[in-house]
């Protein structure tokens, strides 16, 4: 035994150092992408868009626009799609991606004037997605959603999120009449039921309040204030970003996975599925986006010229 040994230690020498570089190379990639998944910091998915086309087939035509050379050239930033890059060994050929699924959630702009619809605004969404390099245009899911109280305040790229200063200079605050009067007619453009974040001085509580009455460029007032005396140096803010609250889904049938369907507890799954809808909180969309390299939201029944329908929407996904 001890003299094979001897005689073939030169291959067993190659074999010990393939298997060394093998774990090195393959395994404890694989091993670490694992681990690591769970710490999965949020990634602009769609940059603030309103709405891509009247519906699905006025921005992608199925019938003619399922090859790969018609997706969205656009960066992420103009609306274009994502790509989710690979993160295994390229030893495995074409990439891999350990821990396929993914959350998304959503967030936008109430543009609505209706007195029954201020901090609920709606929007309706198609998930496209395509693989590789050479991958027809496939729907993996498409339904609505709804605007919830939950302010976003700073987006997950740390940018500010709370509106448009629409006050060049500082704004006063009257106590007893709840009249904010702009010196510098920085109101314009504003409309009953906007919401605004409003802070300042220590008289005033900072919040999230709503247009109840505009006079004028130089005069509002707003709804719910909390306050102990006449404020000065007041900042409004207007139309600050709220998450998504409740999501739906048309079907679940269209993307294959193992995702507990929400509407069949026990039984059928799928690749796709919506927890927290309907709390006030932030909705969650989850995708198994196993073979997928590029994804993309659209928007539609969204246009926040309307007045009535959300705007400036955003979508951030992460690994899970």
């Amino acid at each position: 035994m001890s003299r094979m040994i001897k005689k073939n230690w030169p291959i067993l020498l190659i074999g010990l150092s393939l298997l060394v570089s093998g774990y090195f190379i393959v395994i404890k990639p694989l091993l670490a992408v694992t681990t690591d998944q769970y710490h999965s910091s949020w990634h602009e998915i769609r940059a603030d868009s309103n709405e891509d086309g009247a519906s699905l087939a006025a921005i992608y035509n199925l019938t003619t626009d399922s090859a790969f050379s018609n997706k969205d050239t656009n960066s992420v930033a103009s609306g274009g799609a994502f790509r989710i890059p690979s993160t295994g060994s390229p030893e495995f050929g074409e990439g891999t991606s350990i821990g396929t699924k993914w959350q998304f959630i959503i967030c936008g702009k109430n543009y609505s004037v209706g007195a029954d619809n201020a901090v609920d605004n709606t929007f309706s969404y198609s998930v496209l997605g395509w693989a590789k390099t050479n991958g027809p245009l496939q729907v993996i899911g498409h339904g609505t959603g709804i605007l919830g109280t939950q302010a976003v305040g700073t987006f997950p790229d740390g940018t500010a999120a709370n509106g448009v200063e629409v006050t060049a200079a500082a704004c006063t605050y009257t106590h007893s009449t709840e009249v904010f009067v702009s010196p510098d007619a920085g109101f314009d453009g504003a409309v009953v039921e906007q919401v605004a974040y409003i802070t300042g001085d220590a008289n005033i509580t900072a919040g999230y309040y709503a247009v109840t009455t505009y006079t004028d460029v130089c005069n509002m007032t707003f709804s719910g204030m909390s306050s102990s005396n006449n404020g000065k140096a007041i900042t409004i803010t207007m139309n600050p970003s709220f998450w998504a609250d409740t999501l739906t889904l048309a079907k679940v049938t269209k993307w294959p996975g193992s995702l507990p369907d929400p509407n069949t507890p026990g039984g059928r799954t799928s690749g796709i599925n919506v927890s927290n809808s309907g709390n006030n909180e932030i909705a969650i969309i989850t995708i198994e986006t196993t073979g997928i390299e590029w994804i993309q939201f659209v928007f539609y029944g969204c246009d926040g010229a309307t007045g009535v329908e959300a705007g400036a929407l955003r979508v951030y996904g992460r690994r899970w």
